[in-house]
């Protein structure tokens, strides 16, 4: 009987750590136009974004490439000094065209959460026998989501 309520007790406890370890905040979706290094409109993230205990920020969503469509998108962010850092990773494959995946990086004023920003790309185009990779960088600005 003793094991069964030391048992008992010691998930009673567990199950409460555990369950305050996942602690969050949702803040609601956030929408960023990206554009290139001339100011051409590039693509779109939409991310919903989620504070997790320690104040580290997740980001799950996707970004919208116009005429490719919606396609996955994840990452997270960091307050460093007086900017926050974003990390954002994205993949897909179009079908019968290609497959590809990208790390875009981001450096935004926690004021208007608009920045600059750099891009690593790789993208296998079927029928090829080489994977083309790409930097790009420009600027960011949070938008309305639609």
């Amino acid at each position: 009987m003793k094991q069964k309520l030391l048992l008992l007790a010691l998930s009673f406890v567990l199950f409460s750590v555990a369950s305050n370890s996942f602690a969050e905040k949702y803040y609601g979706e956030f929408c960023w136009q990206v554009f290139s290094e001339s100011g051409d409109p590039y693509w779109r993230y939409q991310l919903g974004i989620y504070e997790k205990e320690g104040g580290h920020l997740a980001l799950y969503g996707s970004v919208d490439y116009g005429t490719n469509g919606n396609s996955a998108s994840h990452g997270n962010a960091i307050y460093v000094g007086d900017s926050i850092k974003l990390t954002l990773v994205s993949a897909d494959r179009e079908e019968g065209v290609e497959v590809w995946a990208e790390t875009f990086a981001a450096k935004l004023d926690p004021s208007t959460l608009h920045g600059t920003w750099n891009a690593l790309t790789l993208e296998f185009v079927d029928g090829e026998d080489f994977t083309d990779h790409i930097h790009q960088r420009g600027t960011i600005n949070l938008i309305a989501c639609q």
